[in-house]
């Protein structure tokens, strides 16, 4: 899978996609996502491996959401866990920009996002 680079494509979720969970979250995403500025990729397909290659060795092997905002510029930002879905949020705007402000608290919303990760192969 060739990476996408345009002016309104500029962020990219990866996602476990043998989670039930998972793709009904990306699908949400996709359907709030009106600017169409998300790429998505199973976190273990050749797109995860291409863009997590060089700048991201720790997070390789990771089985959990990883965001990379403005993945195709020289200087992309990585959240990963609770902390990237609430970022998705404050990227999505409008009433879910209330929801992301979470992102920016240290941790606070990850040992949720833990708890849920665990049991997420559940949901059906």
């Amino acid at each position: 899978m060739k990476l996408k680079k345009s002016k309104t494509s500029k962020h990219l979720v990866l996602f476990d996609d043998s989670c039930p969970l998972c793709w009904r979250s990306v699908n949400k995403i996709l359907a709030w996502d009106k600017k169409g500025v998300f790429h998505f990729a199973p976190i273990r397909d050749e797109t995860a491996k291409l863009v997590l290659k060089n700048r991201y060795k720790e997070l390789k092997d990771a089985n959990t959401l990883i965001l990379v905002e403005d993945y195709s510029t020289r200087k992309p930002r990585t959240w990963i866990r609770g902390r990237a879905v609430m970022r998705i949020f404050w990227l999505l705007g409008g009433w879910k920009k209330l929801i992301g402000w979470a992102a920016f608290i240290p941790y606070g919303i990850d040992p949720f996002y833990s708890l849920v990760a665990k049991r997420r192969h559940r949901f059906k």
